[in-house]
């Protein structure tokens, strides 16, 4: 491919996307120059697979598309492994002998690796975060305010059009999902990491459950806010 494009990368496992890039040539199929989270999902999926969402001559245009995209499967609630909003980088740009050599005396003496307290305090720091109804529309407006041309808004307008599925593709993704069941092993595990998780408990029933079910059935949505009980 000689144009710029925006591509996906899907689970071999269980065919979701978990990563939106933009690139050039066989950008798509490449393994090199990917984060960590990348390659964790890649060994654990055994694989992955990839789709062209859409394609263009201009550069630009496909990095405004990038973070559309991204943003568009965040806000459904898509698990992506950017490690960025997208948008950044442009093709040629190259680093130096002397910069290369000075980046990696900088990398081989920082210690990548995160100590049993770190990671207690992320898992915790991330445990039952709940996104307030003033936050979302916070997101939403920052999203809406973005700064692009006119005409290039109009352009990634018409073209985001594409990227919403067909009613028939719908339907395909519900037929292929039905009937799909989990092996012993698999759902060992999830028992196992849902009696692991911590338990949120709800100010006005004073019920502990998941974080999950908790932002589902109590705090705002309680049956009991607002009223009194013993």
């Amino acid at each position: 491919m000689n144009r710029f494009y925006v591509y996906e990368h899907i689970r071999s496992d269980t065919g979701a996307v978990f990563y939106v890039g933009k690139g050039k040539g066989n950008r798509h199929s490449s393994k090199c120059n990917r984060n960590q989270y990348w390659h964790n999902v890649v060994n654990k999926a055994g694989g992955f697979d990839f789709r062209i969402v859409c394609e263009d001559k201009c550069e630009e245009l496909i990095l405004l598309a990038e973070m559309e995209k991204i943003s568009q499967l965040r806000s459904l609630g898509i698990k992506l492994v950017n490690v960025t909003d997208g948008g950044e980088g442009t093709t040629g740009l190259k680093h130096s002998e002397k910069s290369k050599r000075l980046m990696s005396e900088k990398l081989k003496g920082m210690s990548r690796k995160h100590t049993p307290e770190s990671i207690e305090k992320i898992r915790r720091a991330n445990t039952g975060i709940v996104f307030s109804d003033e936050r979302k529309e916070k997101l939403r407006q920052k999203a809406l305010n973005r700064k692009m041309p006119a005409h290039v808004r109009h352009i990634l307008d018409e073209r985001m059009k594409s990227f919403a599925h067909s009613e028939e593709t719908k339907k395909h993704l519900r037929q292929i999902n039905i009937g799909r069941k989990h092996t012993p092993e698999s759902l060992e595990k999830m028992s196992a990491w849902q009696k692991d998780r911590p338990k949120l408990v709800c100010p006005h029933c004073s019920k502990a459950s998941s974080a999950g079910n908790a932002r589902r059935w109590h705090f705002d949505n309680c049956k009991l806010k607002g009223k009194q009980h013993g």
